[in-house]
């Protein structure tokens, strides 16, 4: 099933553009084009794992996902070609990239090309990563990996002369559970040893791709080890990955944001992407609300905030639809979306002001009605607290616009 009702919601962007007056249109449209490009147009994470046999990028894209997707190989090389892996389940999908391994000894049965370079070119020609992981064990660091990044250097830069665009480069160390001393091998790691060589391991492979690399340079340190028995999974010993994919989210483009944010599940990615579409929609309504359109700015009000409930119950793992956010809306005591409720109130302003003042405040009580409505929303999808918690949150945000009445 879809997940997202694109039709209907595109149906709301043009009612918003086509009602609102040119003159405020102008001031809109930037933030207009953020909610349309986070929520209309996201699209799944397009992810490229590049790194030697063995360095783990199978078992990196398993931890990810939370559950087998890429075959791992204990000895030869396993990956053919670059194979682009679509993940689909409740929370979405995304796309992974699993080049061929750097530095293989040997062809991996079905390769077309001898050289692992050349398979990977051919593997972004017709679709653009939005980022690259370098993948590499930890315990590798001190081996000679100038060549792998140049090797890096080099598919970035093919990608940005077909594609127009830089993709960033992540570096990330794998099976640091391996580094001695070695029976410490469950995180969170809890000895100075143990510590010291992954800050070490960290440190070198940051000097060897800012050699490469342009600044800044990030890297994590993980492990994605999970064992599976008859399909359940016995054994976790995941590390880092939430930190990781955190830091994937805040480099992909705003398109890619939204969904990898649901299918990672990852709550801090998921409250930072709900921060820019409150922010961005509460702008946006203080922006309509600002200029004086008797009556009609009520429906252009709750259309944005419909987009904005739409996006945070998305991300946290909801069907993307305007009906959906009605319902919430609807059970929050809300009659005909918060847009209506907020607008009485600002009208009620009027006779308290001088002329040609309440478009401000008209401006305000529209931002922090917004504004709690959407820290509603987040406090419902996100955190999973009781629909009274998202109440109250919203009250609080009709009490700070009603602070606005005091001269």
């Amino acid at each position: 099933m879809e997940e997202i009702d694109r039709a209907r919601l595109k149906e709301v962007v043009q009612f918003i553009r086509s009602h609102v007056p040119q003159v405020v249109l102008s001031r809109l449209e930037p933030e207009l084009a953020v909610i349309e490009s986070y929520i209309i147009n996201a699209r799944p994470a397009r992810i490229a794992l590049v790194g030697r046999r063995g360095s783990g990028k199978s078992s990196l894209v398993n931890a990810i996902f939370g559950e087998p997707r890429a075959e791992t190989g204990a000895v030869l090389a396993t990956t053919p070609a670059g194979t682009w892996y679509q993940y689909e389940g409740s929370g979405g999908a995304l796309e992974v990239l699993d080049t061929r391994g750097l530095g293989e000894g040997g062809r991996p049965e079905g390769a077309e090309d001898e050289d692992a370079v050349a398979t990977n070119l051919k593997a972004v020609r017709d679709r653009c990563p939005d980022a690259i992981l370098f993948v590499i064990k930890a315990a590798d660091v001190d081996v000679w990996i100038h060549e792998d990044l140049a090797q890096v250097a080099a598919l970035r830069d093919a990608i940005a002369r077909r594609h127009g665009t830089r993709p960033p480069v992540i570096g990330v160390l794998t099976q640091v559970d391996l580094l001695s001393p070695a029976d410490v091998a469950t995180p969170p790691y809890d000895d100075p040893e143990k510590q010291a060589n992954i800050a070490l391991a960290k440190e070198k492979l940051a000097e060897r791709m800012a050699l490469s690399l342009e600044q800044p340079v990030r890297v994590f340190a993980t492990s994605a080890y999970m064992r599976y028995r008859d399909g359940e999974l016995v054994v976790d010993r995941r590390w880092n990955i939430d930190e990781l994919v955190a830091y994937l989210v805040e480099t992909l483009p705003n398109e890619a944001q939204l969904t990898m944010g649901r299918v990672a599940g990852v709550r801090s990615a998921q409250m930072k992407i709900a921060g820019v579409l409150i922010q961005s929609t509460a702008s946006a309504a203080a922006a309509v609300a600002a200029t004086p359109i008797p009556l009609a700015d009520m429906p252009i009000l709750t259309a944005m905030q419909v987009l904005m409930v739409t996006g945070i119950a998305y991300l946290a793992g909801r069907r993307l639809s305007r009906e959906g956010a009605m319902e919430f809306i609807g059970a929050l005591g809300v009659n005909v979306g918060a847009g209506f409720a907020l607008r009485e109130v600002a009208r009620g302003l009027s006779k308290w002001l001088v002329p040609g003042g309440g478009s401000l405040v008209s401006a305000g009580v529209a931002y922090w009605g917004t504004y709690g409505l959407g820290q509603a929303a987040v406090a419902y999808y996100i955190e999973n607290q009781p629909i009274a918690a998202a109440r109250k949150l919203l009250e609080q945000g009709r009490e700070k616009a009603n602070s606005l009445r005091k001269p």
